[in-house]
């Protein structure tokens, strides 16, 4: 039987980073079960895209646009295809994976994605979800997201309760505290960068809780997107950050400036920050290069569907970087 693991949280709580922590940690290289020292695990991510993901170039061993082979016997897939037909594609691959993690977007409902692991060939291992100690409490009250971020807690084998480096030890205590309450006493791991021991991603078995079927109001949420080829400036992404409001819930992006600086954007609530990624010139993969003259300015956004001002954001990255391509 095949694992099969559901990574959730709401978004921009660190659920790319623990799938970047599983991919340069020795779990990819732990045993298994009656087998000897050094057995790889071959590990199959179902992932939104790759745009976040660290491989070291070393290590893939072939690429197309929606799957990364890795030298290691461990495989990314993106789920353009949708998740049922990315699955079927690892069943039927050879050699099959022994352990499929699936990365849930922000607002999916893990539960209802943890019973594809109920199958002939796959087994649910367990539904792991991430929150963000500074701000899961305040979030699972909220009248917009609170129904999603207490479902995706409920249905949890584990929770990690990451980013306790930025709330109090006092607090922490309170927090812990309230989710056992909350969830009915599921386990919870705190954490930093979501640093954890991969026994605690593969080693678990699920407790098989059941949330309630009973009808639910999903709450609606909105994208945005603005790509275009052009470059852009350090300034501009900084005048478009400090202008989005508090409908943006997410938005993240990347701009290639002039002299072929890389920068990043990650925005979650009130936390904003730009990230000077890399040069074009000190880039170790061609691949990468390639990209990045591609795209010149890629931004993403999310919001509640009604609240969300998206005309607002059309008219800024207009008057800040020009039309789309």
């Amino acid at each position: 039987m095949i694992g099969f693991t559901v990574l959730g949280g709401y978004l921009g709580v660190g659920k790319t980073t623990l799938l970047n922590n599983i991919l340069r940690d020795n779990g990819l290289r732990n045993t298994l079960p009656g087998e000897g020292y050094g057995k790889s695990r071959r590990i199959a991510l179902l992932i939104n895209d790759f745009g976040d993901i660290n491989i070291d170039a070393k290590l893939i061993e072939s690429q197309t646009d929606n799957q990364i082979n890795l030298a290691n016997g461990c495989v990314c897939c993106t789920l353009t295809d949708g998740f049922t037909n990315a699955v079927e594609t690892l069943l039927e691959a050879s050699p099959k994976p022994d352990h499929i993690i699936v990365e849930a977007s922000g607002v999916a409902d893990v539960n209802n994605l943890s019973q594809y692991g109920h199958s002939e060939e796959l087994k649910l291992a367990s539904i792991i979800v991430v929150a963000d100690a500074e701000t899961v409490r305040r979030k699972a009250s909220d009248k917009y997201v609170a129904k999603t971020i207490q479902r995706q807690l409920k249905a949890a084998d584990l929770i990690l309760l990451n980013k306790v480096d930025l709330i109090e030890t006092s607090e922490a205590a309170d927090l812990g505290a309230w989710l056992n309450e909350l969830t009915a006493g599921v386990p919870v791991a705190s954490c930093v960068k979501c640093d954890v021991p991969m026994s605690l991603i593969f080693d678990l078995e699920s407790h098989g809780n059941n949330i309630s079927d009973e009808a639910h109001a999903h709450e609606q949420y909105s994208s945005w997107s603005f790509s275009t080829t052009k470059t852009g400036t350090r300034a501009a992404l900084e005048t478009f950050m400090q202008g989005l409001g508090s409908d943006v819930l997410r938005c993240k992006g990347v701009i290639v400036d002039d002299v072929g600086n890389r920068l990043t954007l990650q925005v979650v609530g009130s936390r904003k920050e730009i990230e000077l990624q890399a040069s074009e010139a000190t880039t170790n993969s061609a691949a990468d290069k390639a990209v990045d003259r591609a795209i010149g300015i890629e931004l993403v956004a999310i919001g509640m569907s009604n609240a969300f001002d998206t005309a607002k954001l059309d008219s800024m990255v207009k008057s800040l970087f020009g039309d789309a391509d």
